[in-house]
């Protein structure tokens, strides 16, 4: 597992320290704050759809945590789901080198300072050096938040998958990496 430690911009060395660590999907901590996520989720959406989905660590590539000045303050991960069904009812496949941005949070206490883009980054350079080509993801129109990042980093909306498909809330987003 690697350590990345990122400085705040515009700071002289005294700001708060960042440090993002690889983990396992199943580190305590990262579990710790998938629920949390999920909570969230339940609150935003009015149910507990999210807390049923069953994610095989197998696929899972990376899990992220990052800690600010050693608090845990989020996490993410990327699964491949290339050639699996896009859950769309049609048949059709992810392509090869698809992975998928999935439970990328960050603590209330946490936000508004750039983390989150920090671990998208990370998470990005990550599945590069395994030779990912393409990422989606999928989130709701009660993220604005999550949307405005997804798209200030490059993703572009695509056609809707996976088992929220057909939910007029859902939101769908590719990047070429």
């Amino acid at each position: 597992m690697s350590t990345l430690t990122h400085a705040p911009q515009g700071t002289a060395g005294d700001g708060p320290v960042v440090t993002i660590d690889a983990v396992a999907w199943d580190d305590p901590v990262a579990v710790a704050l998938r629920a949390e996520a999920v909570a969230d989720l339940g609150r935003r959406y009015g149910g507990d759809e999210d807390a049923k989905e069953v994610i095989d660590p197998a696929g899972v590539v990376v899990t992220l945590l990052v800690r600010v000045d050693g608090v845990p303050a989020g996490c993410g991960s990327v699964r491949d789901v290339s050639g699996t069904d896009d859950l769309r009812g049609r048949g059709t496949l992810h392509p090869a080198a698809t992975g998928e941005v999935k439970r990328v949070y960050v603590d209330p206490a946490f936000r508004g300072r750039g983390i989150a883009r920090q671990l998208m980054a990370e998470l990005e350079r990550s599945v590069r050096r395994v030779g990912f080509r393409r990422l989606v993801l999928e989130t709701g129109t009660a993220q604005p938040e999550a949307i405005g990042l997804y798209t200030a980093l490059g993703f572009e909306p695509i056609e809707p998958y996976g088992k929220f498909a057909g939910e007029p809330e859902q939101r769908s987003y590719g990047k070429r990496l």
